[in-house]
C-alpha cells in the first residue's frame, strides 16, 4: 500500500472557545494518535495567515493508507471521549481528508518538514482537480520539482491523491454536494510566505490547461509534535 497523508481543517465557530479547542487538540486529540500508534509517523498542525478559514490546519505523515482502515486508528473516532463527543458536535467545521502519495520533491537540509526539530514554518497549500486522464498529474509533478528546485526560499513539495473525505460541522450545508472536494493537493513547505508571491513559484507551481486551481491557502506553523513512531516521545499505553 502507498504512503498515506491526513489532512484536517477546523473552524472552532461560536460554540467553541480557542482555548477549549486548544486543549483538546494538544492534549487529547493528537497525543491519541502520535503517542499510541507507530503508523502516524509526523504530525504538526498550522494557523491561517491569509485570514480566511477554516482557521487551523492539523497534517500527518502515515506509514501505509491501511492505517486509515486499521482497528487502532478507528476506534479513535468511534469512541470518543464524552469530553470530545461533546466538542465536536460543536464544531464549526470539522473537515477531515485522508490521501495517498503520489510525488515527493525530497527531503530537504533545510528543515526537518513536520518533525519538532527545525520543523518547516510555513506552507502553501493548492488543492487542484485535474482535466482529463489523472495519469497527467504525475509527470507534471515531476517537471514542477524541477522548476522549484530554482526558486529561493522554497524547501519541499509533495502531491497527494484524496481517497476519503468527511465535513462535519454546525456550518456544513445538508446534502452531497458539501462533501465535494478536490482530488489532488500539493503541499509546498517554504522559508517565508513571500515565495508564493515570487514568479518562479508561481510559474513552477502552476499545472496549466491540465488542471484547475480550486483553492489556494498559506499557514504558519503552530506547533509540530514529538511522536512514538519518531522515538521522541514515550508511548501512553491504550
Amino acid at each position: 500500500m502507498p504512503l498515506g497523508f491526513l489532512l484536517v481543517t477546523a473552524e472552532p465557530g461560536a460554540l467553541v472557545p480557542l482555548e477549549e479547542f486548544q486543549d483538546w487538540y494538544n492534549n487529547e486529540h493528537v497525543p491519541l494518535r502520535l503517542n499510541h500508534l507507530p503508523s502516524f509517523l509526523t504530525g504538526a498542525r498550522f494557523s491561517a495567515a491569509d485570514s480566511l478559514t477554516p482557521s487551523w490546519l492539523a497534517v500527518y505523515d502515515i506509514d501505509d493508507t491501511a492505517t486509515f482502515q486499521h482497528e487502532s486508528y478507528t476506534r479513535l473516532r468511534a469512541n470518543r471521549s464524552p469530553q470530545e463527543a461533546d466538542l465536536v458536535k460543536r464544531l464549526e467545521l470539522l473537515d477531515r481528508r485522508t490521501y495517498e502519495f503520489v510525488a515527493d520533491s525530497g527531503e530537504s537540509a533545510l528543515t526537518s518538514s513536520y518533525k519538532p526539530t527545525n520543523a518547516t514554518k510555513f506552507l502553501l497549500t493548492h488543492w487542484i482537480n485535474i482535466s482529463g486522464d489523472d495519469a497527467a498529474f504525475h509527470p507534471w509533478s515531476d517537471e514542477a520539482f524541477r522548476a522549484l528546485k530554482g526558486v529561493e526560499g522554497w524547501v519541499r513539495t509533495r502531491t497527494y491523491k484524496c481517497i476519503d473525505n468527511l465535513k462535519i460541522g454546525t456550518g456544513v450545508p445538508k446534502g452531497p454536494e458539501a462533501q465535494i472536494v478536490p482530488k489532488y493537493l500539493v503541499v509546498h513547505e517554504v522559508l517565508s510566505l513571500a515565495v508564493a508571491d515570487l514568479p518562479a513559484f508561481v510559474g513552477a507551481s502552476n499545472p496549466g490547461s491540465m488542471a484547475k486551481i480550486e483553492e489556494s491557502r498559506t499557514w504558519n506553523l503552530y506547533r509540530a509534535y514529538p511522536s512514538v513512531a519518531q522515538g521522541n516521545v514515550q508511548a501512553s499505553s491504550s
